[in-house]
């Protein structure tokens, strides 16, 4: 897989495990800032690049594993107290965009959250596969 960079980045991919996140509670306070791994990706990160929360799950799974909701990072990934993070504003979806449709349509179903499922946050989509993804919003 290629290394991302500015010209390839479209929007970052935050993920949630819905056995840890309580989703409920997420969706009526708001989110403000998300865990990220320190790595070459979170020094990318910048205020006013486009984010997605994307909950993960098996398939079947309840609730529904794809992208909750979206919108911007507001600052770069820092440290703060003991865990590296990212801050945001997000907005959550009427309904969640499944993984199913992400992974049904012709241009999204190389997207990195699909084929590599385990690695830290932040993934993120390219330029293409954002745009292909802001038809479906």
């Amino acid at each position: 897989m290629a290394r991302l960079t500015l010209e390839t980045f479209g929007a970052w991919l935050l993920k949630c495990n819905p056995r840890v996140t309580d989703l409920s509670s997420l969706a009526e306070h708001g989110v403000a800032t998300w865990c990220v791994q320190k790595n070459y990706r979170t020094a990318l990160c910048d205020a006013g690049q486009p984010a997605l929360l994307w909950v993960s799950g098996s398939t079947g799974a309840t609730p529904t594993p794809g992208i909750w909701a979206s919108g911007r990072l507001t600052g770069p990934a820092d440290w703060h107290g003991a865990k590296y993070v990212v801050p945001l504003q997000l907005t959550f979806l009427e309904a969640p965009l499944p993984r199913t449709d992400l992974a049904a349509h012709p241009a999204l179903g190389s997207l990195e959250v699909l084929n590599q499922p385990q690695m830290s946050n932040p993934s993120y989509l390219t330029t293409a596969e954002y745009a292909h993804l802001r038809e479906l919003l």
